[in-house]
């Protein structure tokens, strides 16, 4: 059972797409999600630490786009 005050199409949104590609990196000793966009270039997804702290690190935010990636 869902509860929210969204439009269940806003919630379901995308449902049946295909992930994209991801890949594991290690960010000034972080470990996050990011997606290759080419270029040596990848996007932050997510960040895959326990550590709180590192989910305030300006360089790990999801959205971040990394340079020099070798993918």
């Amino acid at each position: 059972m869902l509860h929210t005050v969204l439009p269940l199409e806003d919630v379901l949104e995308g449902i049946e797409e295909e992930p994209r590609p991801t890949m594991q990196l290690m960010l000034g000793g972080v470990t996050v999600e990011a997606e290759p966009l080419g270029d040596f270039q990848a996007r932050v997804v997510r960040v895959l630490s326990t550590d709180p702290r590192h989910f305030l690190e300006p360089h790990c935010q999801p959205g971040t786009v990394i340079h020099g990636v070798i993918v």
